[in-house]
């Protein structure tokens, strides 16, 4: 009998499951494993040779990829803003290409290596920046929420509320000027909100780094001095 040379690549990847799987996503909101494998032409038990953990560690597997096309992971020199605005704008980007995946990515925990790396980046930044354990997993989640939704709203419809007749309506006066700028409307509005965030996480890790044991301004609560009282009309 003569054998037969083993082809110089795979057959299949994990990358090529991946990204057939988000392909199928992007399409029709889910996949399975019975149509990934007619997608590849392959058997599902090729698949579950790849992925022993079926769906859950494919849906891990994407999430991997769309960190690797440019989620950082590095500050680089950057101070904690320059470095949470950069990574807040290139994770809300890969989320808004696909948003049909978002609601499959934030179902399970998240383990894919990549992805940690860019949010272990984010919380030390805001650690070295001052915050402490008791607030900065919060500040992650604020930051994380907000783009997840931000990434939504790229993808839904420009006319998300209906105009009001009333003409004298705050509500319908903002819908009408956002018409002349729809291609911008969700991008400015992530950009104002981003801000804001920032601004106030700033204001919280300054708070800290003044009284970094109560975490509020040095003078806040403080008892009065006990020391002698200094000449009438002194200070």
């Amino acid at each position: 009998m003569i054998a037969l040379p083993r082809p110089s690549t795979p057959l299949l990847s994990r990358a090529q499951i991946a990204t057939a799987a988000l392909a199928l996503i992007d399409e029709a909101g889910t996949f399975t494993l019975p149509g990934l494998a007619k997608a590849l032409s392959v058997s599902p038990s090729s698949i579950y040779h790849h992925f022993p953990g079926g769906r859950e560690s494919i849906v891990e597997a994407i999430r991997g990829l769309l960190a690797a096309e440019g989620i950082e992971t590095e500050p680089g020199g950057r101070d904690w803003r320059r470095f949470v605005e950069d990574w807040s704008r290139a994770y809300r980007e890969e989320f808004a290409r696909h948003p049909r995946a978002v609601p499959l990515l934030t179902g399970q925990v998240v383990t894919d290596p990549e992805t940690l790396a860019g949010y272990e980046a984010v919380a030390r930044v805001l650690r070295d920046a001052g915050f402490r354990d008791e607030t900065l997993l919060h500040a992650v989640t604020i930051l994380d929420s907000f783009i997840i939704g931000s990434a939504l709203d790229a993808s839904a419809p420009l006319g998300v509320w209906a105009d009001s007749p009333d003409p004298g309506s705050a509500l319908g006066s903002a819908i009408r000027a956002a018409r002349n700028e729809p291609a911008r409307s969700s991008e400015r509005s992530f950009e104002i909100g981003l801000r804001i965030i920032l601004d106030g996480l700033g204001a919280i890790a300054s708070a800290v780094r003044q009284d970094p044991i109560e975490g509020r301004p040095a003078s806040a609560g403080r008892p009065p001095p006990t020391g002698p009282p200094g000449p009438a009309g002194a200070g």
